[in-house]
Parts: C-alpha cells; structure tokens; sequence
C-alpha cells in the first residue's frame, strides 16, 4: 500500500492556508441496517439521484460549489436528490459560508431547492459522525440507507472524487479518498460495495476523471444498467448538477437509459456553452452487453498473443497512431481497432479488431458519446489499458501490473486481457520514485492567475483538468471563487523536472495587479513548506511570443505576467532555488491560455 506520511503532512500543514479542498466523509451508521426493500410509510417517487461525495481533499470547495448547484433544483414530489458528503476544513474555508461550526463531519442530505445561488445550505444536512469515505461499508450504508428511506422505481448512484480509471491505491490515491481517515476506495472496493448493498442500480455515473474503461464497466457487471463515465480528464467543474436535475425533474418519467443519455448531453452542452475547455468526453453504455465485450476483448488478446513476435511492429505502430488520454496508457478501444485493422490487412487481428469496432458502433450498447475539442475527437466512449512497460518501484511498494491483474476482468478464466497486457510489456518496467511533494500559489485581489506544472512530458493546470499523469491539481480558482491554486503530486512519480510556472491570465473587476506567493512542500527537503516571494504580476510589459524564442524558462521572469520560481531572478526571499530533480533540457513547452475569462462571481465570498 502507498506510503501516505508525506501527504498527511501536506494535510495538515495546509491548514496555514485556505486551501480549496474538498471533505471527504464515511463509515456506517445504524440507519444502514434497514431493509433497502422495506419503503413501508414512505411514498415510492420515480428517481432517487444518489451522490456519494468524496470531497476530503484537494477537490473540497468544488464539492461546496456541486452542492450549490443541486439546491437550485431540489428534491420535489417525483425525486428525491440524497447526498452524501464529508468536507475538509483544511481547505475549504466554511466560515465564508456561515457554517462556522463545522469541523469535518459527515453529512446526509435530502438536498431541497433553494434558488440563492449565493446560499448553500450545509445546515440542512443530518451528521453521521466523521467516517471514513474511503472504506466500501461507507458506501455500502450510503446506498442502503437512501433507498430505504426514499424509496424510488429507479436510483442513480453518482461517485464523485478525482477518479484514476482502474490504478489502485500503490500509485494513486484510488477513486474515492478521504485524507482525513487517511484511506481510499479502489475500484474493487466501488463494485463491493454496490454487491454489498443488495440494491441493483438503473444508473451509475461516475463524476470523476478517466473512469470510461473496460476494466471498470466490467467490474461492475450485472449490478448495474446503465453506465456514464467519461475516457479522458474531467474538467475542474465536474458535472453540471442544476442542468441535469432539472432535466429529470422537468421529466421525472424518464427511462434509465434516456437519463443516461442525458447526463451525457448536458455535460457536454455545459463545457461547449463555456467554451473554455477543448478536451471534453462522456459516454453511456448498456451494460447488458458487457458479456460480448468481454468476449470480443478476449478474442483480440488471444489473437494479439499467438504470434505477438511476428506481428509486433504492426501492433505498436498501430497504438501510436490511436487516441489517448491524461493517463497515456489509455487508450480508446475503438480507435485502435481501427489502426489494427488499417495495419492487417487479413488474419486474427484483422478478425478481432473488426468485430469490437461492430460491437462499439451498435448504438444498442454505447448508448450515448460525445465529444468536444479536436484533441479527443477520435474518443469513441471506452477505453482500454495497453502499456508498453510496468511501473515498479525500487522498495516493491508499486507494481502496476501486479495491481491490474488483481480487477475483476483478469481472474479465473483462461484467456484474459491480462494476456495482452504482459505481451505488450514485454518484460520491460520503468522505476517510479517516492514524491508526495506539492506546489501551492495564493494572492490577493479578483485577478485571474494560474498555476500550471511541467511534469516529465506535459503541462498541466487546474484549469484544464485535475488528473494529471502523476499527480492531482485543485480546481480553477476562476470556478472556485478561492484565490489559491494547488498541485499535489502522487506518492510515487515518474522521475524528471517538476516545475511551476505563475500566470497573470487577467485584470480583475477592481484589480490590475496580482501580489503573488509561491510555495513548495517537499518531504525530501523539509517538513515544513519553503516560500518564495512575495512578487506582483500584471499585464504592465506581458509576454506577447509563442514560446518558441525562448531559451530557458527563466527567461519569462524578464515579462510582468509569468513567473518561474525555480529561479531566484526575481528577488525571492528564500536563496535556494525551488525546484525539484533540475537537470538541462530544451525548453519547448507550449502554453495554451484559456479560451475565454471565466467568471469569478461563482459565490458570493
């Protein structure tokens, strides 16, 4: 199991600051015990939208911000909207709400309407206690004691966390955490707690990054009918509760699979209208059909394993001509079928690729998928785990391939994809090495900074989504209303430079100006977090080039609206150079500004 010291200490320094989190909460309560089947003296209404908030962590204010959106439908006489959440005090600041007496507890809601956007009514919700969200009996109770207690001809179950696909908890921190019981929910865990619960859902939509994989649908047969996931990073914003509720609320009546739908629709309406993201999926399937997906997976791996030594070339060439995602190891199923059948021409392969692009194009089972944004234009609704190495580290405490084999899809058969996966590794790992470090930017005033992080390969930036290869971000500040930002790294990363960049994006409606503070945990260096400035960005003498002029990142502290902070150019207070395993490289990163200046008007601080 991962080591969670570093983070702990990430946590519970943390409290320095206002950090834009969100709580987490679990554990059972009596009320879990009730008969699910038994709605005597309780009126039976058409839905019952269960949300299962894992908010106790970096992701708390979005959750506040979620919740709000819900209260501006509510439950009425054909749903009931039942929430359960846990939110962190360590960094969503609740006095701002006017809940000053909350400390971490975890709350039940039957969420009711409420049309101040600038209200959320956390005094509405019922404390259980502060439980652990992690732990599949939370779950389990969750589920069981919202359908006892409003009780529905048909239940959705969102799960709402960071979501990591089907990784487990020895490289990231699982699908559902909760920091303050310092513990996670795996996607074996998700799937045993829906077993558990003895409640077949019409509906399971999971509000988090990277879940639409074949590994997590086909952990979840036969409890579910209906399932909605997106292949690629969610936006900082998540789902738009208000759009979708009041979707189903305007039409209670609304088959399982036309909601599915719906979801999706409204989804991706919302980040189109916004127009600031460009890399947005999310897809429904029928998971009726995920016996001959399983099948049809089967064959492909049986007929990539016969003579995987004579058809290598054509098989990795194929993979890097197909669609991937945040997680590179990703890949949309459907679109490398499409490059294996390009490359075959005839044969096994050819056969198999061909009959999985059949399955993914019947509209019978991919029920619903959409896209927006060139980069994931060839996302067709589900992806699939294809590595070309294993990521081990060097104390055993990570083996991904050790992990993997341990999903639902991988056991007691003879042929499993599994197979292929040991195929395309071909023996070969790379090393993970122990992080757990953290970068975190806070200023004063309404104007727009972002932070964005080099990781080895990419940028990221809370703006563009919260999952990162190795690590996660906290939302948008635009969407959070909070003047911070934050990127908190994995237990075990990829080795190579880890930098942050600082950038004035946009004058506020009073301030021109943005009086910026760096700072750095580093559990390697320091138990305590190191600072740098603090410095002021504007657009007094911006940056007008496409990056390509530059010689080294260093070269943007010459410019009023960036900041790079590992160097110590611009008058830093502490002399050693923030930043983490620097080494020489070519520096050719290509920002990419937002599309259009959000809002900050998302709550009334």
């Amino acid at each position: 199991m991962l080591r969670k010291l570093a983070i702990i200490q990430v946590v519970c320094l943390l409290c320095i600051f206002q950090m834009l989190v969100a709580c987490g909460g679990g554990g059972g309560s009596d009320d879990g015990d009730q008969d699910p089947g038994d709605s005597s003296g309780v009126s039976q209404k058409d839905w019952t939208y269960l949300v299962y908030m894992g908010a106790d962590n970096n992701l708390s204010t979005a959750g506040v911000i979620d919740l709000n959106e819900m209260e501006m439908v509510g439950s009425d006489e054909n749903i009931n909207i039942v929430l359960q959440a846990e939110f962190s005090t360590e960094f969503t600041p609740f006095s701002d709400f006017g809940y000053t007496d909350y400390s971490g507890q975890t709350l039940r809601f039957l969420v009711q309407a409420d049309n101040n956007s600038d209200r959320i009514n956390l005094k509405s919700g019922d404390e259980i206690g502060n439980v652990n969200m992690g732990h599949p009996n939370t779950l389990r109770d969750f589920i069981q004691w919202g359908t006892a207690n409003y009780p529905a001809k048909h239940y959705a179950l969102v799960i709402w966390d960071h979501g990591a696909g089907w990784k487990s908890r020895s490289y990231v921190k699982g699908a559902v955490e909760d920091a303050t019981s310092d513990s996670f929910m795996s996607l074996p865990d998700l799937a045993k707690a829906v077993r558990d619960a003895g409640v077949h859902l019409d509906v399971i939509n999971f509000d988090a990054c990277l879940m639409a994989m074949y590994e997590v649908a086909y952990e979840f047969k036969g409890l579910v009918d209906y399932m909605v996931f997106s292949e690629e990073t969610e936006p900082g914003s998540g789902d738009p509760y208000d759009t979708i509720l009041a979707a189903l609320a305007q039409n209670p009546g609304m088959t399982p699979s036309k909601l599915a739908e719906t979801i999706v629709e409204k989804y991706v309406d919302f980040y189109r209208e916004s127009q600031r993201e460009d890399k947005v999926t999310k897809s429904a399937i029928n998971m009726a059909y995920i016996e001959a997906l399983d099948q049809a997976v089967v064959d492909l791996s049986n007929a990539i394993t016969s003579n995987f030594a004579t058809n290598a070339g054509g098989i990795f060439s194929a993979l890097n001509k197909s669609q991937r995602y945040a997680y590179p190891t990703n890949y949309d199923l459907f679109d490398w079928c499409s490059a294996l059948r390009n490359q075959f021409p005839s044969g096994p392969i050819r056969i198999a690729a061909q009959a999985l692009i059949d399955l993914l194009n019947d509209s019978d089972f991919v029920i619903k998928n959409q896209t927006f944004g060139e980069s994931v234009a060839n996302s067709h609704g589900l992806a699939i785990y294809a590595p070309q190495v294993n990521q081990i580290s060097s104390d055993e405490v990570v083996n991904e391939l050790s992990d993997y084999s341990r999903l639902a899809c991988n056991q007691a058969r003879s042929a499993v994809w599994l197979d292929a996966v040991e195929a395309l590794m071909q023996g070969q790992s790379s090393n993970v090495v122990p992080a757990g470090f953290a970068f975190y930017v806070e200023w004063t005033g309404d104007a727009d900074v972002d932070l964005y992080v080099w990781e080895p390969g990419g940028l990221y930036a809370p703006w563009s989504g919260q999952t990162t290869p190795n690590g996660f971000m906290s939302g948008d500040s635009a969407d959070t209303g909070v003047n911070e930002e934050y990127y908190a790294a994995n237990d075990y990363v990829q080795p190579g430079d880890y930098d942050a960049f600082v950038f004035y994006y946009a004058d506020g409606p009073v301030w021109s100006y943005a009086p910026v503070t760096f700072w750095l945990f580093d559990p390697a260096v320091s138990d305590d977090w190191q600072s740098l400035g603090t410095f002021n960005l504007d657009n007094s003498n911006p940056y007008l080039g496409d990056f390509t002029d530059l010689s080294s990142p260093n070269d943007l502290n010459n410019y009023s609206d960036w900041w790079y902070p590992g160097f110590i150019t611009r008058a830093a207070k502490d002399s050693r150079a923030l930043k983490l395993n620097a080494g020489g490289r070519t520096f050719n990163i290509q920002f990419k500004k937002k599309k259009k200046r959000p809002s900050l008007e998302n709550l009334s601080r």
